[in-house]
């Protein structure tokens, strides 16, 4: 985890040191365009020919039987128990198990290392944009069904709230996102240990693990910088154990492959895990960088698939609807 800026964008009193993790038209754009592709799916035709139990794409009044029970003024009469009205004389009506959407709760990762980005945003920028995405659809998709909306903010202690259901727990994330600031790296930054970052995230997955109903779901927006520690890798597993856990990675393309040196003379390297910073690499080490991050994106994938963890990759410059597709297919 590293971050990058200029010797003369140091100013603290800059215009840009400061500004809302997302702006309300692009909040409402977002919704818009989450029902726009979710309007456009409802119209393809279904690839499934033979008939069965499968998972439907839309959830909402289900059409399990649960039981009978006296009729009430205002009852559905579409849900008349004509038989046990012969065998008794008296109305009934049918009771069907509703398909609820799962409980969902959200992290949204705000450390210093998600303040970068090298393309058209920060990474806290794109991964807010896309759970907002993945709420909208879930809550469109649930068709008056939703579960549970929740929310937790991890800069330095995480802090949690319930948004409540449906797409007005959608409106109200997008006012929680709209009041978060994204605020310029500082060298004070580097002052958090990775270990008091993997403890704190420990806890909050223990915590959420015993709370969060059976069959929930859990999306976590981060970039994943210095998610292989033991005691965050034990918290996913036993989040894991409880829940459904989708994790949307966040990157951005220098984090593959550093820049040539050309282009940030005079920038300043800050290297976040070990707490250091200095001038910009050579050729050679850049060469050393790229294969090192390779390495380790691929060791974190296999990590990841081996605990039965499901990830979405997303760069800083992938679009919305890309993004939106991604989580469709992951089953948002």
């Amino acid at each position: 985890m590293f971050a990058i800026w200029r010797r003369e964008a140091q100013d603290r009193d800059s215009p840009q040191a400061s500004r809302p993790l997302l702006l309300a038209a692009d909040a409402a754009a977002l919704i818009a365009r989450a029902r726009g592709l979710r309007l456009a799916a409802a119209t393809q035709p279904v690839s499934q020919r033979a008939a069965g139990d499968s998972r439907s794409r839309w959830t909402g009044r289900g059409l399990d039987y649960a039981e009978s029970r006296a009729y009430q003024p205002g009852d559905d009469l579409r849900d008349l128990h004509w038989r046990l009205l012969a065998r008794t004389g008296r109305p009934y009506v049918k009771v069907h198990r509703e398909e609820h959407a799962p409980a969902l709760h959200l992290l949204l990762d705000l450390r210093p290392g998600m303040v970068f980005g090298t393309r058209v945003r920060t990474k806290a920028e794109q991964a807010a944009r896309m759970l907002l995405l993945g709420c909208a659809a879930q809550a469109l998709a649930a068709e008056g069904a939703a579960g549970a909306l929740g929310l937790s903010l991890w800069r330095g202690p995480v802090r949690s709230a319930e948004l409540g259901r449906g797409l007005l727990a959608v409106q109200r994330l997008a006012q929680r996102l709209q009041q978060e600031r994204i605020e310029a790296l500082q060298p004070d930054h580097l002052a958090e240990a990775p270990e008091t970052s993997a403890g704190v995230f420990a806890a909050w997955a223990q915590r959420l693990a015993r709370t969060l109903p059976e069959g929930a779901r859990v999306l976590l927006a981060s970039d994943g910088a210095g998610w292989d520690a033991p005691d965050i890798d034990a918290a996913l597993w036993t989040l894991r154990s409880r829940v459904e856990v989708l994790l949307l990675r966040v990157t951005d393309p220098a984090e593959a492959g550093l820049p040539a040196d050309a282009a940030l003379d005079g920038a300043i390297f800050v290297d976040l895990a070990r707490q250091q910073s200095g001038p910009w690499p050579d050729a050679a080490a850049r060469a050393a960088f790229s294969r090192r991050a390779a390495q380790h994106r691929t060791a974190l994938l296999a990590r990841w698939r081996a605990r039965g963890l499901r990830c979405i990759a997303a760069g800083v410059d992938q679009s919305d609807v890309a993004v939106l597709r991604a989580l469709r297919v992951a089953g948002m």
